[in-house]
């Protein structure tokens, strides 16, 4: 899909998608910013014939690998970020697993190209939220979509924090293998959210010492808002995994606890029983036993109840004092 921003004679910012109306050679004009998401093989062919960017070039930007990068292509200035979209629907409606994808963007002479393989967030939301677009100044409208790009990060940061904290009340509810794999999932979103944040202050830092644009001094102060916003997301990011790393470990504590809890009681079951397999194993010898010839099988099975539950009553007590005394350190060490 083609959509197409220009400033009228009224100075004015209009926009135009192919929803709308159908594009052609005549209606791309100088001047005109150009929004390409998830584009058709015709629309390409469209846009690199009117704006003289070379097809190959836009092609090799589709690319779903594409690193974040600035680069000069004849005289076309590229600028490459990194941009956050929705990576995998989760069985919560509160919770959104995240993943990056590259967002270029190309200046020429008379145009700016902005190309995404997929519906992004960044574009809708700037064309929605920001009226003070201008294609006329090309080298402020990169800068503004970097800014708002760094935006969304912070903003998908804080979504991720808000679908831990949902998660981690499910997981105090009842502790389930899929909320765990929806955590692991989260501490995958940050991952993928820190590669790109590093990537694009790489970038950033390079855009601010760029001869293009150096020439526009006005732009510098929003370039030096932008890096600090995306140095904003960086520690927000790193913050967000500390966070989720330290949960994992307590979680895979409570299920080794539990799992040393469940084998606390198997062991006192075992040894508990073992007494009256003892002595139905000695009654299982063919030879002559002791008051074989009375009431000697019920009164060995009477001794052997009997010792089985003085048995399982002083097993209890002690793990019960353990469990006390285990606890009591702990609180000990709090304090």
């Amino acid at each position: 899909m083609i959509n197409l921003c220009y400033t009228d004679d009224h100075q004015e910012t209009k926009f135009i998608n192919n929803t709308q109306k159908e594009f052609s050679e005549a209606l791309i004009l100088p001047q005109t910013w150009l929004y390409l998401s998830e584009p058709t093989e015709e629309e390409i062919s469209l846009v690199a014939k009117t704006t003289k960017i070379n097809e190959m070039l836009i092609r090799s930007l589709l690319d779903a690998e594409e690193s974040a990068h600035i680069d000069e292509e004849g005289k076309v200035t590229v600028v490459v970020v990194d941009t956050p979209i929705v990576r995998m629907e989760s069985k919560y409606p509160e919770v959104e697993h995240y993943t990056t994808i590259p967002l270029a963007n190309l200046i020429n002479d008379e145009f700016v190209v902005t190309i995404c393989t997929q519906k992004d967030i960044v574009i809708p939301n700037l064309i929605k939220n920001n009226k003070n677009l201008s294609p006329q100044k090309p080298v402020r409208l990169i800068i503004q979509i970097l800014f708002r790009n760094a935006q969304i990060f912070v903003s998908k940061l804080k979504e991720v924090d808000k679908g831990s904290e949902f998660i981690q009340t499910k997981l105090q509810e009842a502790l389930k293998n899929s909320d765990l794999f929806e955590l692991l999932n989260l501490g995958k979103s940050l991952v993928y959210l820190s590669t790109g944040l590093n990537s694009n202050q790489v970038v950033l830092e390079k855009l601010k010492n760029h001869p293009l644009f150096l020439q526009f001094q006005d732009g510098l102060a929003l370039i030096d808002d932008t890096i600090i916003e995306n140095r904003q997301a960086m520690e927000m990011c790193a913050i967000h995994r500390d966070i989720l790393n330290g949960l994992m470990d307590a979680y895979a504590s409570v299920i080794s606890n539990n799992v040393s809890s469940i084998m606390k009681t198997l062991t006192v079951l075992t040894i508990v029983l073992t007494i009256p397999m003892l002595f139905a194993s000695l009654f299982g010898m063919n030879f002559d036993l002791p008051l074989a010839a009375h009431n000697g099988f019920w009164i060995t099975i009477v001794i052997s109840l009997v010792l089985s539950l003085v048995l399982g009553y002083f097993l209890a007590i002690y793990t019960s004092k353990l469990r006390f005394r285990f606890s009591s350190k702990k609180k000990k060490t709090r304090k």
